[in-house]
């Protein structure tokens, strides 16, 4: 008899009976799905010449001949327009992909009285 009662209960246990299992339910649409946070990341943007850098990283982005470039350090030419900074937050480890966002919130590029002429690239 107790080793009936031992099946019975096995069985039970493993057809989920009397075991509450919770109900899957999907985040509220305000939350981040299943607990990811997005990543930010920190810049210094240069709006006199459309330059960003980031610190964590130390690389500089860049617009040049319309594609944006980076490196490890700013090319001599632009170094004098790396003055100015804003620092910023984005969502993205290119800050070029949200460039239009950011001319838009924190300015756009100035011509400088030495610029001599320089042609700004756009995006």
């Amino acid at each position: 008899m107790k080793k009936v009662s031992m099946l019975g209960s096995a069985i039970a246990l493993v057809a989920g009976v009397g075991v509450q299992m919770p109900a899957p339910a999907d985040p509220p649409p305000w939350a981040p799905a299943h607990g990811y946070r997005a990543k930010q990341y920190s810049y210094v943007y240069y709006p006199s010449a459309e330059i960003y850098y980031a610190p964590e990283s130390r690389m500089w982005f860049w617009l040049s001949g319309g594609n944006w470039r980076f490196g490890a350090s700013l090319p001599v030419e632009y170094r004098p327009y790396a003055t100015g900074g804003v620092s910023i937050v984005l969502e993205t480890e290119r800050p070029y992909v949200q460039h239009t966002y950011v001319v838009e919130r924190y300015g756009k590029p100035q011509r400088h009285s030495g610029d001599k002429g320089r042609k700004r690239d756009r995006d």
